[in-house]
């Protein structure tokens, strides 16, 4: 029986798993991942009035339902170790080795910047679920007087959890008042300008602070020190804590892959190794962003090429083109775009399309497949 291993449970590694689980049982599946969870992270802005536990699936269940072994191990690799294991067919676990006919290297992204430290918080505290203590603890100080909380990067992740934890201190009826910082000129540079022009507008309602074209300099114990990037000024406001995200990079490193999927390596093929989602460099026209939908997507592919190449059949190129991108804007409003970059779509039909598709991924994990078209 031939087996295949794959590096990594996000939503690239799941997904090509499943795949491989329902439409070729032939195969011996494995996984290996440093976590015991698969963790749904285009949720995390939910956590601060969610436990994590409702966005978590375990590794073990999902082994369980699609027929593949887990093995919660942390593998560090180079290029070099690249090409070792194709020659090899075996990937180090320990003292042990996994041996392989193909292996699917899946190992996601991670944030560009690490500043994790007193009064910063990263992405890392969203994943490790302490979000409701970080909301219980500025409420008791917005009891008292004025909670200042600053969120560093106006990208998907910042612009969503800004959102959600102003609806949360709202909600509570909390003095408060909090600062979006952005590098950049503009918010959600993913998304057309008129959906920048919609994020804006809300945030000027909702007596939120935003500064553009602003560098994050340091959090002390009740402030936070920028310096405008035009003029190089330096200057301070009130802050209680900083939310820091600066945007994700493919990890350990960008892995660059034919159009296939399948793995080059300083100007050589590895033929049986493949890598899908955040950390592969796919090259042609596919849709290649670090997003859940092409994580998806090139893991459907690769489930399907590693098919076709046992069985001695042609592989598919991958030439998945993006269908859309939704921001949500707390729990009842969203702005994004659906078929066409042009076609805006905002409010509650946005935060209900969102939900939808959300909830369209939750049953692909129970095993039914509701993704149309090709990858």
């Amino acid at each position: 029986m031939s087996r295949i291993v794959v590096l990594g449970g996000g939503y690239a590694g799941i997904t090509c798993l499943i795949e491989l689980a329902k439409k070729a049982p032939q195969f011996e599946l494995h996984l290996v991942d440093s976590n015991a969870e698969h963790c749904k992270v285009t949720n995390l802005h939910k956590t601060f009035a969610n436990p994590i536990e409702e966005f978590r699936v375990p590794y073990a269940q999902l082994a369980q339902r699609f027929n593949f072994s887990f093995h919660q191990h942390q593998i560090t690799f180079t290029e070099e170790d690249l090409q070792s294991w194709q020659q090899k067919k075996a990937l180090p676990l320990g003292n042990i080795e996994l041996h392989f006919d193909y292996l699917v290297i899946a190992t996601g992204a991670t944030p560009a910047l690490q500043r994790e430290e007193e009064r910063v918080f990263g992405l890392q505290a969203l994943v490790d679920g302490r979000g409701p203590t970080l909301l219980e603890n500025w409420s008791k100080t917005a009891q008292e007087r004025q909670l200042n909380i600053s969120l560093i990067g106006a990208g998907a992740t910042g612009i969503q959890v800004l959102f959600e934890l102003q609806e949360q201190l709202h909600k509570n009826r909390l003095d408060y008042r909090l600062n979006l910082i952005d590098r950049g000129l503009r918010t959600a540079s993913q998304l057309p300008e008129a959906a920048h022009r919609y994020i804006v507008r809300k945030m000027r309602r909702e007596g939120i602070n935003y500064l553009a074209e602003t560098e994050f300099c340091g959090q002390t114990q009740n402030s936070i020190n920028l310096k405008e990037r035009k003029t190089n000024k330096e200057f301070s406001l009130p802050c209680d804590a900083t939310l820091f995200f600066p945007g994700v990079k493919r990890s350990p490193f960008a892995i660059q892959t034919n159009s296939y999927g399948q793995v080059e390596s300083n100007g050589h093929l590895l033929p049986e190794i493949f890598s899908a989602g955040d950390s592969a460099k796919y090259a042609g026209s596919g849709f290649n962003q670090l997003t859940a939908q092409a994580a998806l997507r090139k893991g459907k592919l690769v489930a399907g090429n590693i098919r076709n190449l046992h069985a001695g059949r042609g592989l598919r190129r991958y030439r998945y083109q993006e269908k859309g991108y939704l921001l949500s804007l707390g729990s009842f409003d969203a702005v994004g775009w659906i078929g066409l970059r042009c076609n805006l779509i905002r409010g509650f039909p946005a935060i209900a399309l969102k939900e939808a598709m959300e909830s369209q991924y939750n049953l692909y994990l129970g095993g039914m497949d509701t993704y149309v078209g090709s990858p």
